[in-house]
C-alpha cells in the first residue's frame, strides 16, 4: 500500500515541506514517484526510517551522520548503541556547557559590581618606620606565597607581631617566570631571629592605599584600581606593592570574603 505524502506527513508528523526536503536530500525518499504529475507516495514501513531520522535530528546528529545511520539500516541493537554513545557525549557537553555558564555568571556579576561601583577610595599618606620579620623568597606565581607564612612562624611567634602581617612585592620578571616577593610581620625593634627569617626595618613612604574587602583571590582587582588611580592622578610607581592583612581569621582561605586588606603601592607626584 502506497500513501500520498500529506497521509505519510501526518503519520510522521513532519510538514510536507520537510517531507520534501529530506527527499531531496536522499534521506527519506519516496517509494514511488508519479511520471506524469510528480506526486510521490510512500510504503507504510518508511514511517519507521522517518521517526529514527527524527530522532538522530533531535539528538544533534548532522545530516550526513543521519543519512549513514540510516543507509546502514541498523538493528534495534546497533541504534540503541549509537543512542547511548551520543547520551554519553551529550552528558560531557552539558557538563562543560554548565561550567562554562558559571564562569560567565561570575563574570557577569564582577562586571556588574564594576560598573556600578564608584571610584575608589584611594588616600595617599605617609607609612611610620616599621621592624619586620620576613621570609624573602622568588617565586613561580601568588599562589606560592601562602607556604611562606608556615616558614616565617617556624621561627617568629605570631604573637610577637605588632601589627597585622602581609605581602611585599618588590621586583616581577619581565618574563614572567618568578616575582621577589616578602612574607611580613611587623615585630619589636629588639626582637631575635633566625634563619630563615631575619629583620629588616621599612623607612617611612608616602603611598597610595586602599582597602580591599573581600577575599584574597580577588586582591588583584584592588591593585588594578589602584594602580589606575595612580596613573589618572598623576602619581607613578616608585617603590614596593604591600598587601597588609587587616581581618584575617583561620583557616586562611584564598575564598573568605570577609577578609579585610590594605593594599599599598609607594607613589612619587609625577
Amino acid at each position: 500500500m502506497l500513501l500520498q505524502i500529506g497521509e505519510f506527513a501526518r503519520l510522521t508528523n513532519l510538514p510536507v515541506r520537510t517531507v520534501r526536503y529530506y527527499g531531496d536530500l536522499g534521506l527519506l525518499p519516496p517509494a514511488e514517484v508519479d511520471a506524469s504529475t510528480g506526486y510521490r507516495r510512500y510504503r507504510v514501513d518508511q514511517v519507521g526510517r522517518a521517526s529514527r531520522l527524527i530522532a538522530l535530528k533531535s539528538i544533534g546528529l548532522s545530516l550526513d551522520e543521519i543519512g549513514q545511520a540510516l543507509d546502514d539500516q541498523l538493528t534495534d541493537e546497533s541504534f540503541r548503541a549509537l543512542l547511548a554513545t551520543k547520551v554519553d557525549e551529550l552528558e560531557r557537553q552539558a557538563v562543560e556547557v554548565t561550567e562554562q555558564l558559571q564562569r560567565a555568571r561570575a563574570q557577569l556579576h564582577q562586571l556588574d559590581q564594576r560598573l556600578d561601583r564608584a571610584m575608589p577610595d584611594v588616600t595617599i599618606k605617609t607609612t611610620e618606620r616599621t621592624t619586620i620579620a620576613f621570609v624573602r623568597e622568588q617565586i613561580g606565581g601568588v599562589e606560592e606565597i601562602a607556604p611562606m607564612f608556615p616558614k616565617l612562624f617556624s621561627v617568629v611567634d605570631p604573637a610577637a607581631g605588632q601589627g597585622p602581617g602581609g605581602n611585599i612585592y618588590h621586583h616581577f620578571a619581565d618574563d614572567g617566570t618568578s616575582i621577589d616577593v616578602e612574607a611580613v610581620l611587623p615585630v619589636p625593634d629588639d626582637l631575635q631571629v633566625g634563619a630563615p627569617a631575619a629583620i629588616r626595618v621599612i623607612e617611612p613612604a608616602q603611598v597610595a592605599s586602599l582597602v580591599h574587602n573581600g577575599a584574597f583571590n580577588r586582591l588583584h582587582e584592588a591593585h588594578t584600581q589602584l594602580l589606575e588611580w595612580v596613573e589618572a592622578n598623576d602619581y607613578v610607581v616608585s617603590g614596593p606593592a604591600y598587601e597588609w592583612n587587616l581581618v584575617c581569621t583561620p583557616p586562611v582561605t584564598q575564598d573568605n570574603e570577609t577578609y579585610v586588606t590594605e593594599v599599598q603601592v609607594e607613589v612619587a607626584k609625577a
